[in-house]
């Protein structure tokens, strides 16, 4: 382009600026990933091949990289047979030495070599519940490894106690608290920390004491609860009919509820070839017929939220009404539902997902702005499962760009890829500090490698 100047004539020839659809730019990620290594010495412990359920990143020792906090837990041994054994875990502690290197010091972090929480971990949420500027963390806990639920005993025999990691100058403590449970739900809010079950309980951190509040917070969640202002969004599932409810001091002051079709005998993958079944209600979504149907996982973006329906079709044929089926016929579904507060009534918007990939399997989705523009992004962690090419993404996460009334599957296609051939998933966070987002990929079991892959953005995710 030959720029021109007010006074006549032309400019020079080394004026000449190249247009910059000439200029190659960087690739998206760096050609070579960051190494966690395989923490084998640490979870061969507890068994050879556990479930890597998450690796949370964390600021521990105050460098421009993050560190990280894995999470491993047992399957069990002996799959829909009664057991009352706890499951076995281990916490693995990642830090970084500050030059994009990590090495495993559990020691230094936790005080103990071999740490756990107690048992197999569902959920977690993050927050500062003793105020001293660092992150905190509560895990919804129980003991659901593979073994029976098929009756009142095995269902107890699910229970575990919820978990804590607290912060301190150095690292975390690790501490237990209220009563055993199955598990499933958690948020922090502020100073205090909520947890669903077949049960209730919610604590408040009051110098350095837990207070049991568990009165204020009647009715959490099984499935899934989201802490909204003074709000609680609760996931609910009774008497044939499925959806949410906005409660406020304890009283249900709005619901969006869908009734089921008809009941069908369902084997879960707990009782798998046990021939015990249980009801299950079939619920019609989007004009289909899905088994179960329920919220799974809510965030926040603003006003709006965000939902994720987790239910499972069948993989051939009609469902029918009061026929018997086993988890093993289906394939899981996932579909997105947003939602927002309206002079207290929860009312559904109509937002458009454009590509929306419904056959991807995930438990977890982050509401995060990955190009920069202050919109929130959607970023789900899908199962990626060679034995299975339609949920296969090799460890990339499925990233819905906002577009201002909606969003938009973006192409990941020529991202780097989880390099070891086995079941992983990924998620972006910004680990190097550069205030773009990075790729990070594991293995959902340790069949093969324990490896975390972890590629460095050159820019943004999406320009």
């Amino acid at each position: 382009m030959i720029l021109s100047c007010c006074g006549g004539g032309t400019s020079a020839p080394d004026s000449i600026i190249p247009s910059t659809q000439n200029i190659p730019s960087l690739p998206l990620f760096q050609e070579s990933p960051i190494k966690l290594i395989d923490a084998v010495s640490y979870y061969s412990q507890a068994c050879n091949k556990p479930s890597f359920q998450f690796l949370i990143p964390v600021e521990i020792n105050n460098d421009i990289y993050m560190d990280f906090i894995a999470h491993f837990w047992c399957d069990s041994p002996t799959p829909a047979k009664f057991d009352d054994l706890p499951v076995q875990d281990a916490l693995v502690a990642y830090l970084s030495d500050g030059f994009g290197g990590y090495t495993i010091d559990n020691n230094e972090v936790f005080g103990l070599v071999n740490a756990q929480l107690g048992g197999a971990s569902r959920k977690y949420s993050r927050g500062d519940l003793n105020g001293d500027g660092k992150d905190d963390f509560a895990f919804a806990m129980n003991w659901e490894d593979g073994r029976a639920s098929y009756d009142y005993e095995s269902m107890i025999a699910n229970y575990a106690q919820p978990s804590i990691l607290m912060s301190h100058e150095s690292g975390y403590t690790i501490q237990r608290l209220g009563n055993p449970d199955w598990g499933h739900s958690v948020q922090v809010k502020d100073n205090i920390v909520l947890f669903g079950g077949h049960s209730s309980q919610a604590f408040k951190l009051v110098d350095s004491t837990w207070i049991d509040i568990s009165e204020q917070y009647l009715d959490l969640s099984f499935a899934s609860f989201l802490v909204y202002d003074d709000y609680i969004i609760n996931s609910v599932r009774r008497n044939g009919l499925q959806g949410l409810e906005l409660r406020e001091n304890n009283e249900t002051i709005s619901s969006l509820m869908t009734e089921e079709s008809f009941k069908v005998n369902f084997e879960s993958w707990n009782n798998q070839g046990t021939g015990k079944y249980n009801e299950l209600g079939v619920y019609s979504i989007r004009g289909e017929n899905y088994f179960d149907g329920m919220t799974s996982e809510m965030c926040r973006q603003d006003d709006l939220i965000i939902a994720t329906i987790n239910a499972s079709k069948l993989r051939s044929g009609e469902i029918i009404e009061g026929g018997y089926y086993s988890e093993t016929d289906t394939d899981p579904v996932v579909l997105f539902a947003f939602y927002e507060i309206k002079n207290k009534e929860l009312v559904e918007k109509q937002i458009e997902v454009i590509g929306e990939e419904i056959n991807h399997n995930f438990n977890f989705f982050d509401c995060i702005d990955v190009n920069g523009d202050q919109m929130s992004d959607i970023v789900a962690q899908v199962f990626s499962q060679p034995w299975d090419d339609q949920d296969d993404n090799q460890g990339v996460p499925e990233v819905y760009k906002n577009t201002g009334n909606g969003y938009m599957n973006i192409d990941t296609s020529s991202w780097p890829t989880y390099s070891i051939n086995d079941g992983s998933q990924g998620y972006l966070f910004d680990v190097d500090s550069s205030g773009t987002f990075d790729l990070v990929m594991f293995p959902l079991k340790m069949n093969i490698s324990g490896d975390v892959e972890i590629f460095l953005s050159n820019r943004h995710v999406v320009n």
